[in-house]
């Protein structure tokens, strides 16, 4: 039957040759490989969503450091307005006390040159040509106090001109310094979302990874969980043929033993009429009594010596190169259980020795396989293959071909090749050339 390939290759027999390690449940050493890696992949799983976390952490933390530093811009602009519009009146207020004190300026020169003009500056002479010496005295005072009006109003300009001018240079002064600290909140602004960008991409980065492992682990669960299904259902066929051979050796060997008994019987009567009846004893009554046969004898086959005599000497199934040996990694993560043989596809795949077909079909997650017991519980496993050219039960000698050369399910082109023993996989290569 189609499953029944994996009776060896998965349970194998119950004991080992000497100098191989006793076999401890293949099957449960399939599955447990399974395990350790969807274990491993968890773990790494885990690894990587803790680091996401912590960047995730890091980019709320970068956007709370954005959002502080956008705060901080938009009061310095805040600021800078202020002090602008401070700035500007006070540029405003400093322009009016200029006009103002250029305006009075005039207005005192204008007034001297009219007294020039009207011969009325000298104060000596206008005193002279008064009549009235109080009027006149009247007038000097009169000069003094415009004068000195004036005077003054000229130097309080003067010093409100220059406040003024302090003002302006305190108020640009601020503005400068508020700039400064503007380019300087920029500058971090800058920085800080340079850093979230690094963080949004690392996170993603990581959030992609991890996708494309939980993936990966999803296939490994659906895998174990077909292997499961497949050993288990091997194991109930094993067990209802064990128990079907059994019971057909149990029958065959009370049949044997009821016409063992019969035919003693029979003899015995024989001898018994004869004896009654003072007759001869019958040839057929003299011979020894029927003893029960032994079946089977300890063969090469029980410790696989005839498959043994190949090691060192076998030759690879396909030509091609060699792209995956046993126990280096695969890209995905895991290891490789044989050999992967690169090769272009329609290549002749060969049975390495004399053996018969125990599987022939598509298997999935290795695309076509052929499989093929030569007995002493070593198993050669052909997968990847195009075409199958045998079917299940089939005899095959060592150089007939199996099919041709395809690709896994993976897409890798060529042929992927085990040896095992006692259902578990064994280095091929210390076996070849």
């Amino acid at each position: 039957m189609k499953f029944w390939v994996l009776l060896l290759l998965l349970s194998g027999a119950a004991q080992a040759a000497p100098d191989q390690p006793p076999a401890v449940a293949p099957h449960q050493q399939d599955l447990s490989s399974v395990r350790k890696e969807i274990s491993t992949l968890k773990k790494d799983i885990a690894q990587k969503e803790a680091i996401r976390k912590e960047a995730q952490s890091a980019i709320r933390e970068s956007e709370q450091a954005l959002q502080a530093t956008r705060q901080a811009l938009n009061q310095l602009d805040s600021k800078q307005q202020i002090s602008s519009r401070k700035l500007a009146a006070l540029q405003s207020q400093l322009q009016d006390t200029h006009d103002n004190a250029l305006d009075l300026k005039s207005r005192i020169a204008s007034i001297l040159q009219r007294q020039h003009r009207g011969g009325s500056h000298d104060a000596m002479r206008l005193m002279l040509n008064q009549a009235d010496p109080n009027q006149s005295s009247r007038d000097l005072a009169y000069y003094r106090y415009i004068a000195q009006a004036q005077q003054g109003l000229i130097q309080r300009l003067s010093v409100q001109e220059s406040e003024l001018q302090a003002l302006a240079a305190q108020v640009a002064q601020e503005l400068e310094k508020l700039g400064l600290q503007s380019h300087r909140q920029e500058s971090q602004q800058e920085r800080l979302a340079r850093e979230k960008a690094t963080q949004e991409q690392q996170a993603s980065a990581l959030a992609s990874e991890i996708r494309n492992k939980q993936g990966t682990l999803s296939k490994l669960q659906q895998d174990e969980k077909r292997l499961s299904s497949l050993i288990a259902q091997i194991n109930r066929q094993i067990a209802a043929q064990r128990q079907a051979t059994a019971r057909k050796k149990a029958e065959e060997r009370k049949a044997r033993a009821l016409a063992r008994k019969q035919e003693n019987e029979r003899r015995r009567k024989l001898a018994a009429d004869a004896r009654s009846q003072g007759k001869t004893l019958p040839a057929e009554a003299t011979r020894p009594l029927k003893e029960e046969a032994v079946e089977a004898v300890a063969d090469a086959s029980s410790s696989g010596k005839a498959f043994r005599s190949l090691q060192g000497r076998m030759q690879m199934p396909v030509s091609g190169n060699i792209a995956g040996r046993y126990g280096s990694s695969r890209p995905e993560g895991s290891s490789w259980k044989g050999l992967f043989i690169r090769t272009n596809p329609g290549q002749s795949v060969r049975a390495v020795a004399d053996g018969t077909v125990v599987y022939a079909d598509a298997l999935r997650g290795f695309g076509n396989a052929v499989i093929v017991d030569h007995g002493g519980n070593y198993m050669t496993v052909y997968t990847g293959l195009g075409t199958i050219s045998r079917g299940s039960g089939q005899a095959v000698r060592g150089g007939d071909t199996l099919g041709n050369t395809g690709a896994l399910d993976s897409g890798e082109s060529g042929l992927y090749f085990e040896l095992r023993y006692m259902g578990r996989p064994i280095n091929p290569q210390s076996w070849m050339r």
